[in-house]
């Protein structure tokens, strides 16, 4: 009876979730829509959808009626809109690609720029409507609150945002503000204090961040460029991606929740993903109606969802999938992701199990035809080895970290000169080079290039044969500053818009924020990356430590009271030398002066004044091994190094009295009384030291260290009794760090 209950549940279950949603398509052809290359999507006090298009303006959808806003027929500032927010009062604020903020109530048009307003930049990415507070994210410029009269701007100098690039703004249920931004991370805001969590202090996946949705729980579900969505309880983090879910691209823009609770994510390259908290369907080009998979805008209402795609206008689909009636389906299920993501009796890190419902899920191609072109400049590494080298290994960093490339890629690598004097054919790269790239083949361009023409040539290459729906990449990399970038970037953003090539770009040496402003500006938004490299020098990754503890010793005379208080009082400096991206390494140079002090059940005791100072390599570790557990606040450390200890030991016997030692002056046969003798010359030794130790991070400049160590010393006279076995002795201390002049290596900056 019970086989028979259950597959009853199994059937209606089913039935639940097979009906057919109603789709429809909005676009060109068959409305008035200015054009196709949807930003936002908004929903005002009657109804109407309030449409932004990146390059026709604004288009009103009521009652199959339009109407159209622009820059010829209103006093709109920009055909390019990146967001909508319309407040409480149905005024509708508009932010534009370059035109700044503009507020239309009814039909009178305020527009808010850098030249009349306290707006902070002219490119508005994100608004956000806040009960008579207006919240404007700009690129470059950081956040702008706006009551009405007065504007308010937080940046990376007056605030601790860590990047000017607000491209998402909401709130959650305990009315604290959520910033996304691209390269800092997320930050919140309570109207007083500041929360940024990165890649280093907190388990997001990734820096650059594109959503915020918030859930009936608080829960924060947070769209990344690179690492999937990461779900923040606002104590404990969780992941889906590629790896561990049925997520089709860790690449994520729009992230909407729906009132039945169904996470409904847009993808870069992977279209719609649903998620119901147990399992999860994708709506795609290929299994439904979707004529685009990059998604880039949601909006939700009258049960209906509008998704906005970047070149094929609006997809709706009415809502017909209904609440689960979960006391018949949890029996017969597993356990749901969203009721074990934070549960207190896990550890942190057990990843919660996730099934999905095979009934559910819409099966998906896997791409067997992603390319990449490597290009590069030979007049730029022809005269410098090491930078051939650097560029090659920084190449190598990028496919096999970021990119994660396997059988299923292409690479090629491009080789131009911009020099008529040397030839790209004397670029020669050895069998073990190209394997390291997975490289198939190396293309020579003839004559002299610009670097325009090295990357139109890339992408020409790759047009000649490849899928669209693949990873398809150009990645460049330069020594110096790009003259020809305009034309670069209309290159670049064409290949983008129309053939869906992302492109990246390696910038080495550079130092001018300026001309870093002018390169990293040729990278569409959300088509690709900027690398800035510019690796630490001799000034650079220095750090000082101060340290206090107690020394432990083991020798002839350890029975017992063997622990000296203080024992050590010391100081250290650190230079880093390597970073790998899994670990960081470095010199310390350490100087320690104290005691070791210890007795025995006879009564006999000794004590020892020292002064040490040793060299060691320190490594810290980043990461596991396998990548896939980052230290953030806590970082464990070891070292190991040679060095030597100067030291004068006096030995007592039962009574007190001095009978014996080393760097004093003791008369044999002489009863001193307990009088110390004068000195003489200290000995001194070499050790051997040994350590292990955790930091943790307070902030960018200071950290505290744990730290306990062991000292290897070919000599039996610490104690002062030369007897039966060498003498060791231990150190545990507690220090504090400051670091100063810190930079990236460049695997630390290729491998995130």
């Amino acid at each position: 009876m019970s086989r028979f209950f259950l597959v009853i549940c199994i059937i209606y279950a089913n039935l639940i979730f097979a009906q057919e949603s109603v789709w429809n398509k909005i676009n060109g052809s068959n409305s008035e829509l200015p054009n196709e290359s949807i930003k936002c999507i908004a929903f005002d006090t009657t109804g109407a959808s309030w449409i932004g298009t990146y390059m026709g303006g604004l288009a009103v959808l009521n009652n199959n009626s339009w109407k159209i806003y622009n820059t010829s027929n209103s006093e709109l500032p920009h055909n390019y809109i990146n967001a909508i927010c319309i407040d409480n009062n149905n005024v509708k604020w508009v932010g534009t690609d370059g035109g700044g903020l503009a507020k239309l109530e009814g039909e009178t048009w305020t527009i808010f720029k850098t030249s009349n307003s306290g707006l902070p930049s002219n490119v508005v990415m994100s608004v956000f409507c806040d009960k008579g507070i207006v919240w404007v994210g700009t690129y470059f410029g950081g956040l702008a609150k706006f009551d009405g009269e007065n504007w308010k701007v937080f940046n990376d100098e007056n605030s601790p945002l860590l990047s000017n690039k607000v491209v998402t703004i909401t709130k959650d249920t305990n009315n604290i503000l959520w910033l996304g931004t691209q390269g800092g991370g997320v930050a919140s805001y309570d109207g007083n204090n500041w929360n940024v969590y990165t890649e280093r202090n907190s388990k997001l996946a990734s820096d650059y961040v594109y959503s915020i949705a918030v859930d009936e729980k608080n829960n924060k579900w947070i769209g990344t460029g690179g690492g999937g969505v990461a779900v923040f309880n606002d104590v404990y983090w969780i992941s889906f991606n590629t790896n561990n879910s049925d997520l089709t691209d860790d690449n994520i823009r729009p992230i909407l929740i729906d009132k039945k609770g169904y996470k409904w994510i847009g993808t870069y390259i992977g279209g719609v993903n649903m998620f119901d908290g147990e399992s999860w369907k994708t709506y795609d080009f290929q299994n439904s109606v979707l004529p685009d998979d990059e998604i880039t805008c949601f909006g939700y209402h009258n049960q209906t969802m509008y998704i906005g795609t970047e070149r094929s206008g609006i997809i709706t689909v009415q809502d017909t999938l209904q609440v689960k009636p979960t006391n018949l389906v949890e029996e017969i299920t597993t356990v749901k992701a969203t009721s074990i993501m934070f549960d207190d009796n896990k550890p942190l890190d057990e990843k919660p199990a996730i099934k999905a419902d095979t009934t559910f899920m819409a099966t998906a191609t896997v791409s067997t035809n992603n390319s990449i072109v490597l290009v590069f400049d030979a007049a730029d590494v022809y005269f410098d080895n090491k930078r051939l080298n650097k560029v090659l290994r920084s190449f190598k960093l990028l496919l096999n970290n970021r990119e994660k490339i396997d059988e299923t890629y292409k690479v090629l690598l491009l080789v131009y000169s911009t020099n008529f004097d040397v030839s790209p054919k004397k670029i020669q790269l050895t069998e073990t080079q190209l394997k390291q790239l997975h490289a198939s083949n190396v293309v020579y361009m003839e004559g002299e290039s610009t670097f325009t023409e090295g990357i139109r040539k890339a992408f020409d290459i790759l047009t000649q044969d490849y899928n669209s729906a693949g990873n398809n990449h150009v990645i460049s990399a330069t020594y110096k500053f790009i003259r020809d970038d305009e034309t670069a970037k209309v290159v670049i953003k064409d290949n983008y818009d129309n053939n869906y090539i992302i492109f990246s770009l390696l910038a080495f040496e550079t130092s001018s924020w300026k001309l870093e402003h002018k390169m990293r500006s040729m990278i569409p938004k959300g088509g690709g990356h900027y690398y800035s490299i510019n690796e630490p020098g001799i000034k650079d990754n220095w750090s000082a430590t101060a340290q206090l503890g107690f020394s432990i010793f083991r020798g002839d005379l350890d029975v017992n009271r063997s622990i000296s208080i203080p024992g050590e009082i010391g100081f250290a400096i650190n230079k880093q030398v390597l970073g790998t991206g899994i670990l960081n390494g470095g010199i310390k140079a350490q100087f320690n002066f104290g005691g070791l002090k210890g007795s025995n059940d006879q009564g006999y005791s000794f004590e020892n004044k020292y002064k040490e100072g040793c060299l060691n390599f320190q490594v810290i570790l980043n990461n596991w091994i396998n990548r896939n557990f980052r230290f953030e606040k806590f970082r464990p450390y070891a070292f190991a190094g040679i060095g030597f200890i100067n030291y004068r030991v006096l030995l007592y016997d039962k009574d007190n009295v001095v009978i014996g030692g080393y760097g004093y002056d003791i008369p044999e046969n002489a009863n001193l009384n307990g009088s110390k003798p004068d000195k003489t010359k200290a000995e001194t030794d070499l050790i051997f030291p040994l350590g292990l130790g955790v930091n943790y991070k307070l902030n960018s400049q200071f950290n505290i260290e744990l730290e306990a160590s062991s000292r290897y010393i070919a000599s039996d006279r610490l104690d002062g009794v030369i007897r039966y076995k060498d003498d060791k002795y231990w150190f545990i201390s507690l220090g504090i760090t400051y670091l100063f002049n810190n930079k990236e290596f460049l695997s630390d900056i290729l491998t995130r």
